[in-house]
């Protein structure tokens, strides 16, 4: 199957077709490095990682950026409270956000461009939208004037009573959006210099320069969270396509929000959880699946009770990886009908939970094999090509976890009298010794050649 995306533009699924015959450009709004981001963030950078990934599977070069906004009022505020500078601040948190991203397995980008490092440019680009006549200056303040621009609505109908940004600031609309934001008191030393003053560049103009800068304008893919839509995405593609002509980016996806009793998870309202205590307390490996597990357009509630059955998930995946030799290093791939249903789901606009489950279905099918111990050559070679294509997407395998453990005594002590209680056909004395093996971080499947322990991750 041809890779088909949800394009925001049409909503519905379109054939990719990229701009160039190998290489995708694709750009991801990234964190605002005020705090530590929190996991529903984290849901969309992962998507971000999951869309590259596929990219590759279909044979495509990646180039791509996920931006550091690194001056915003937020910024500003905790700059303030805690009488630190600005690039102390930024720093720190740009450095969690790259920890964190490494933990998670996501892959680098080609470039994360910072907001500040792009002031000069920001600033003369905001004077060529005056010098069209698509902004304007008042008090100080440059707006975007979206009457001058008629196609502005692409991802909303304006005439709907929409709310409004900065409208303290005497716009000529209602809907016009701050392009260079005046100097304020509050703002002390943060600010950069212009011929309208003192001050710095809006949200909206940051994310359109980078884009200008590093893609010329012109995008395969842009990404982001699904409140992103609108405004920000509206406003950045409209400064640039105002000016140049032609579309910011051919092919717009969202992702819907991880929410957190049936809310949205947000930093500002204090109804969020700190990933980096959630990858503490159940692995980095959990996360990451538990993310990936619904589709990137689902909204989804955070439970711990998913995060167990995703822990459960890996280390039945880490079970079945044990019967070969599943190591990192590269291997041919060569696709047999069962890899196609999985490449097919996911060429099927990032289907992650059919992916899984065709995964599965073809673990269930071999596991019976095993236990029979009727799985030959070609079923082998069949399943280590899985487990290396699963990985290439999920990535939650590490071969330095699925190495043989020696066996301790006591497990072995408690093997042999599990088998003999098996073989008195004491079936509720063999679960619980079953069950006082699990307890000490073993699992045990019973095989046709007897039984097979392997530790748990």
């Amino acid at each position: 199957m041809s890779l088909k995306l949800y394009n925001s533009l049409s909503s519905k699924k379109e054939i990719f077709k990229s701009i160039s015959d190998k290489i995708v450009k694709t750009y991801g709004c990234g964190p605002t490095v005020y705090n530590d981001p929190h996991i529903g963030n984290f849901r969309t950078f992962v998507f971000y990682d999951l869309l590259n990934r596929v990219l590759q599977l279909n044979g495509y070069e990646t180039e791509t950026a996920v931006n550091i906004t690194d001056i915003d009022d937020k910024i500003i505020d905790r700059v303030n409270q805690e009488n630190s500078s600005l690039k102390e601040i930024t720093s720190k948190y740009e450095l969690s956000f790259m920890e964190l991203s490494k933990s998670l397995k996501i892959l680098p980008n080609n470039h994360n461009p910072r907001a500040t490092e792009y002031v000069e440019e920001m600033i003369e680009f905001i004077q060529a939208l005056i010098d069209q006549n698509l902004a304007y200056e008042m008090n100080g303040n440059i707006f975007f004037d979206i009457e001058a621009y008629p196609k502005y609505g692409k991802f909303i109908n304006i005439k709907d009573d929409l709310e409004a940004e900065d409208n303290e600031l005497l716009k000529r609309n209602r809907n016009d959006f701050t392009l260079w934001k005046a100097k304020k008191d509050s703002d002390g030393n943060i600010f950069w210099e212009s011929e309208w003053g003192k001050g710095r560049p809006g949200w909206h103009t940051e994310c359109a320069v980078m884009i200008k800068m590093l893609f010329d304008g012109r995008l395969d893919i842009h990404c982001g969270g699904v409140d992103l839509k609108f405004p920000h995405h509206e406003n950045e593609s409209a400064q640039i396509e105002a000016l140049q002509k032609h579309n910011l980016s051919n092919y717009w996806l969202h992702a819907e929000h991880l929410n957190i009793d049936d809310e949205k998870m947000s930093k500002s309202s204090g109804n969020f959880i700190d990933v980096n205590n959630l990858i503490k307390e159940n692995g980095s490996d959990v996360v990451r699946l538990f993310l990936l597990s619904a589709h990137y357009r689902t909204k989804v509630s955070f439970s711990q009770k998913k995060l167990d059955e995703c822990k459960k998930m890996i280390e039945k995946i880490n079970r079945f990886a044990k019967n070969f030799k599943f190591v990192n290093q590269s291997i041919e791939l060569k696709f047999s009908y069962d890899h196609n249903l999985f490449i097919d789901a996911l060429n099927d606009d990032l289907n992650t939970p059919e992916a899984i489950g065709v995964f599965f279905s073809f673990i269930s099918e071999m596991n019976k094999k095993i236990a029979k111990n009727s799985i030959n050559k070609l079923d082998e070679e069949k399943s280590l090509v899985f487990l290396k294509l699963f990985n290439s997407i999920f990535d939650i395998l590490d071969s330095h976890n699925l190495q043989d453990h020696k066996i301790p005594k006591n497990i072995q002590n408690l093997l042999i009298s599990r088998q003999k209680a098996r073989e008195n056909q004491d079936w509720k004395l063999s679960d619980s010794i079953r069950d006082k093996i699990l307890s000490l971080g073993w699992h045990v499947e019973d095989t046709s050649s007897g039984q097979k322990p392997s530790k748990k991750n």
